[in-house]
């Protein structure tokens, strides 16, 4: 008696996709923390205010200005001329006004300046913020979290 033994198809699993998926996460991480890094500057030291509240809910498409000690202007990691500065707060502004009222937009404006910043380099930029044709109400200003300041008085 003879038995045929019925062909077994041998099933591979194609790990191309799989590779793809995680290249492409990788990429994303690495963007997006590169992207997060450039807001943060080393030598900028903020000031210290005992009322300060963490922000909860951070807008997440906010434009973050660093001004440093000798009032060059960080955008992006990269220091920005005044022309650029007031050119992207116009565009900014009128990207994301809001309808209704015509004049206003709802763009936040993080301002991150050293505690030695002269404030007419601060003022400088809140006066583009507020004119007619910007018109950005909304400023928020950074300071030295909390949570450090209270570190920094314990170990000294």
């Amino acid at each position: 008696m003879h038995i045929r033994r019925k062909a077994t198809k041998v099933t591979e699993l194609d790990m191309t996709p799989l590779i793809d998926i995680v290249f492409l996460l990788i990429t994303f991480f690495m963007v997006v923390t590169e992207i997060t890094r450039q807001d943060e500057i080393e030598d900028l030291k903020l000031p210290e205010v005992k009322a300060s509240k963490p922000d909860e809910n951070p807008d997440p498409e906010r434009l973050v200005l660093n001004i440093i000690r000798n009032g060059d202007i960080i955008v992006g990691g990269t220091v920005r001329s005044d022309k650029w500065l007031f050119d992207t707060l116009a565009v900014e502004a009128r990207i994301t006004r809001d309808r209704s009222r015509m004049k206003v937009s709802d763009r936040v404006v993080l301002i991150k300046a050293d505690e030695r910043t002269e404030f007419r380099h601060i003022r400088k930029i809140m006066g583009w913020c507020v004119q007619r044709e910007i018109g950005i109400w909304r400023l928020a200003f950074g300071t030295e979290p909390f949570e450090v300041q209270a570190l920094r008085d314990s170990t000294e």
